[in-house]
């Protein structure tokens, strides 16, 4: 348990819990911890941690990718962090995943799964296309952020 949470290399997902008193649970390379704060404070306050402001993050992406639903986050650069959310970030059910720790995504009855590197999968309600979706979106975030590569795209 802890009261505040920041995010590393190491942080493979953030998730809503529905308890009174832990309201995340963070997924983590070798392990998992709940976390006092809800997943958007988490989300923010590490945004703050690394530089800038969420809107400030989120404003920079829409203005260079016009991604303005589900829009994932470059948390930090230098570390190339980019989480992505699988709702809109008010809604309850928001889980975060790290870009940099997915493998591969399943097709589920139910939904999806994701598949980390560390072998950890997390069930989704959430199709396999819109994860995909998002994991583009992130990738483009990397190339245009992370990268010294030059690209020019139109999303209009």
């Amino acid at each position: 348990m802890k009261d505040e949470y920041t995010i590393t290399s190491s942080t493979i997902a953030i998730l809503p819990h529905f308890h009174p008193f832990l309201q995340t649970r963070v997924l983590e390379w070798d392990g998992e911890y709940y976390v006092k704060e809800k997943p958007f404070y988490i989300i923010n306050n590490n945004c703050l941690h690394y530089g800038a402001s969420y809107e400030g993050r989120r404003e920079a992406v829409i203005h260079r990718t016009n991604y303005k639903q589900k829009t994932p986050i470059l948390l930090s650069e230098s570390q190339e962090l980019i989480i992505i959310p699988t709702h809109s970030p008010e809604h309850m059910d928001c889980v975060w995943i790290m870009f940099h720790q997915i493998k591969k995504i399943t097709s589920t009855p139910a939904g999806s799964t994701i598949v980390f590197h560390n072998g950890e999968e997390l069930p989704l309600p959430i199709s396999a296309e819109v994860i995909h979706q998002q994991i583009q979106k992130a990738s483009v975030i990397h190339s245009l952020f992370c990268t010294n590569q030059m690209f020019s795209f139109s999303f209009n």
